[in-house]
């Protein structure tokens, strides 16, 4: 297995992307239903790159399922959903920073990403289809991060594209530990309450409020995986919860189950115990 989880962008490309991830697991003789792993929401906005086997997409709620394409664009995720990982499993993800996504598409708005994924080649011009085409063709992982890392510098330089204040506020609640008003929000982003959140909805698809809910429940999930000798009660308290009845709520909207069992889950996924190679 291969596992690198935060490799950074070309400094051109850090105001825009968060970083790449790859991992690449073969998983040959292993059944299907093995091969599950969750995918509760967290609080990004990414591109996927599927080199290798077709992965699954299963919606968690009611068990349908749809194949991914090579390459597609995944907006805010509100639902959980399970991957089915091929024989072959290789996955490389663009981590955009809040909003770049509604500008790298042509301002398009993210609602149309509600609960699906949709096929980038569709969405972006000839370059993509080649781009899958190359990093098909290559075995050298640092040769796929350079494609697709020269795809981006082109796009990105042919939009000219302008970092609002808006953009800086979300990728500031992103990193927030603390809770933030919404009139705290829009005075920092220059807008009035109305503007700030109807700008808001366009670069993430829902509003401020909600998804500084997906933050914080995602933060509590990481948090436990990091780290799993502590107390759910303790998680709660340190992200800001209420009390664990809310942490609870939180589980059983965005995950669906319990925390305790989303944990389970998580480790008998078929990449759990990873191996990072620098």
């Amino acid at each position: 297995m291969v596992f690198l989880p935060n490799i950074l962008p070309h400094i051109a490309l850090r105001p825009y992307i968060r970083h790449y991830m790859l991992l690449h697991v073969t998983l040959k003789g292993i059944p299907t239903e093995l091969r599950i792993k969750p995918f509760p929401p967290d609080a990004d906005q990414s591109l996927y790159f599927y080199p290798r086997d077709t992965v699954q997409a299963i919606v968690h709620s009611s068990s349908d399922n749809r194949a991914t394409a090579a390459s597609i664009f995944v907006g805010q995720q509100t639902s959980r959903i399970n991957l089915q990982f091929g024989e072959d499993h290789l996955i490389i993800q663009v981590c955009f920073r809040g909003g770049f996504m509604h500008h790298l598409l042509g301002k398009m708005p993210m609602s149309e990403f509600h609960e699906r994924e949709i096929d980038a080649e569709y969405l972006s011009d000839v370059e993509m289809r080649i781009l899958n085409e190359r990093l098909r063709e290559t075995n050298d992982y640092s040769q796929m991060i350079a494609l697709i890392e020269s795809y981006l510098l082109k796009r990105v330089f042919a939009l000219k594209v302008e970092n609002h204040a808006i953009d800086k506020v979300i990728a500031y609640m992103k990193d927030s530990e603390k809770p933030l008003s919404l009139d705290w929000l829009a005075d920092n982003a220059c807008l009035s309450t109305r503007q700030f959140e109807r700008k808001f909805h366009e670069r993430m698809g829902m509003s401020p409020k909600y998804y500084s809910r997906i933050i914080r429940f995602n933060r509590a999930y990481q948090m436990k995986l990091q780290q799993p000798n502590l107390d759910w009660l303790d998680i709660a308290f340190a992200c800001n919860y209420f009390d664990f009845a809310h942490l609870m709520r939180d589980f059983r909207e965005f995950a669906e189950v319990s925390p305790s069992m989303l944990l389970a889950q998580e480790v008998a996924s078929p990449d759990w115990k990873r191996m990072i190679i620098k």
